[in-house]
């Protein structure tokens, strides 16, 4: 008697829009992510040693999670649905009809310096990485100056083998919704001209670059932002002056945890994790946190009873206790921001990674010339207009312009002015600050980048 030996498929969709069809001898919920990644390294020809720069997602519009080496990726998509009742703030209906996709994408866990080192002996890795850092530019995740968007949109169509004689005068606004993110598009709706002028310049600089250089270039542009390499994560905290609850992205790097708002794309709070004394993941009810004046949409779709009153649902928080500076007169306050979401047991498990594997992330997460391709250095050095592309002028964290006596940090057009996260002060012992008649007392905390310091 002859047994057949079993065959079963799995597709995996690469960031350059691309899906990868994998053959495993054996039944597809017991391959295991790590041995799908080196399946999916091996057809593409990426080296062992890149390997460890990408991991296993499933994916989809409501959910993503990067899975463990040991984990099973075909399994977990047949438990999508219990995966979003316990980790995605949506509806019933909604989660029926959401589909997961098997993706390989970054390791966010993988050092950026270990990267800059991969890219030079490794075109296939570079080649992924590129992509996936251009998807996330043009879907506004990393969310860039105006300037920079538009040398990346240079850049992308010289990567595509456009020239510049290829779009006649007028024409690059036709194509300015597929190289240029959705919020500088907007910002800049009512100067099309304006958009056009600079990409061109900007494509005029890059004549001398060659072909093999241009992802790499790209990349380290990338490296600038504090942004990248972010794992991401949804969730929701109250505003000053708003009586419902704000959505916020919330990104965890080595160094910093950064505040969007969802709706504008615009940075909200950005601190550095050495001025974080610490992070919980608590379940607390309204009442708890004195919050019974914002309605919050997460707390009504974990409300199973009716007649109970949302000031008594528990619901999971992640709280950031950080240290602020307000002038070199006042001394440092701590203070506490709540972000509430179902995903806060993620935050904290990754901010506990990344803080316990500190030693791997010693960076500063900004690119220096000497980390660019020789041919690029080359062409900076010998024309000015080229200077343009030094990627250490492209960072715009801890900008400061000095006015009299007074040193103003620059705000960014993607950083938000208007949005103000309400916190909570801490008291020396680390508990919440409280009135005498009792309450919580609330603080309104400004974003880093629009604090006002003496000198």
């Amino acid at each position: 008697m002859t047994t057949e030996k079993i065959k079963s498929v799995i597709w995996v969709i690469l960031m350059d829009k691309k899906k990868q069809k994998i053959t495993a001898g054996r039944v597809p919920e017991t391959v295991t992510a790590g041995e799908l990644r080196d399946a999916v390294c091996r057809k593409l020809r990426i080296t062992p040693d890149g390997n460890e720069a990408f991991a296993i997602w499933i994916c989809s519009p409501l959910l993503q999670i990067q899975l463990k080496p040991t984990h099973y990726p075909t399994a977990l998509c047949d438990m999508w649905y219990d995966l979003l009742s316990q980790f995605a703030a949506t509806t019933e209906s909604q989660a029926k009809t959401d589909l997961p996709v098997i993706m390989m994408m970054r390791n966010v866990f993988y050092p950026l310096e270990q990267e800059r080192c991969l890219i030079m002996s490794d075109p296939q890795a570079r080649y992924y990485l590129t992509a996936e850092a251009m998807f996330n530019v043009l879907t506004g995740r990393y969310p860039i100056e105006d300037e920079l968007a538009f040398k990346l949109a240079a850049l992308q169509l010289k990567m595509e083998g456009k020239r510049e004689t290829s779009y006649p005068s007028g024409t690059i606004q036709s194509v300015a919704h597929e190289i240029l993110p959705w919020d500088v598009m907007r910002r800049n709706k009512k100067q099309p001209l304006h958009i056009e002028k600079r990409v061109r310049e900007y494509m005029k600089s890059l004549n001398l670059s060659t072909p093999g250089t241009l992802d790499h270039l790209y990349l380290s542009h990338c490296w600038t932002q504090t942004c990248y390499r972010c794992g991401f994560f949804n969730g929701q905290t109250e505003m000053v002056g708003k009586k419902k609850d704000i959505p916020v992205r919330v990104g965890i790097t080595p160094h910093n945890i950064i505040i969007w708002n969802k709706i504008t794309n615009k940075l909200v709070q950005l601190i550095p994790t050495k001025d974080i004394s610490n992070t919980k993941y608590v379940s607390k009810t309204m009442a708890e946190l004195d919050n019974s004046q914002v309605t919050t949409k997460l707390i009504e779709g974990n409300d199973t009873n009716p007649k109970k009153k949302k000031n008594t649902v528990s619901f999971d928080v992640f709280i950031i206790q950080f240290t602020t500076l307000a002038s070199l007169k006042k001394p440092k306050t701590s203070k506490a921001i709540p972000i509430f979401s179902k995903q806060a047991c993620m935050m904290q498990a990754m901010f506990n990674r990344l803080r316990d594997e500190s030693y791997l992330h010693r960076d500063k997460g900004v690119a220096t010339s000497s980390q660019l391709p020789i041919s690029v250095q080359q062409a900076e050095g010998t024309r000015p207009a080229d200077l343009m592309f030094n990627p250490s002028a492209a960072t715009f964290a801890d900008l400061t312009l000095k006015k009299g006596t007074k040193e103003i940090p620059v705000v960014t057009k993607h950083v938000s002015s208007r949005d103000h996260i309400r916190g909570f002060e801490l008291q020396p012992n680390g508990t919440l600050k409280t009135s005498r008649r009792g309450k919580v007392v609330k603080s309104k905390i400004l974003p880093r980048d629009q604090k006002r310091f003496e000198v």
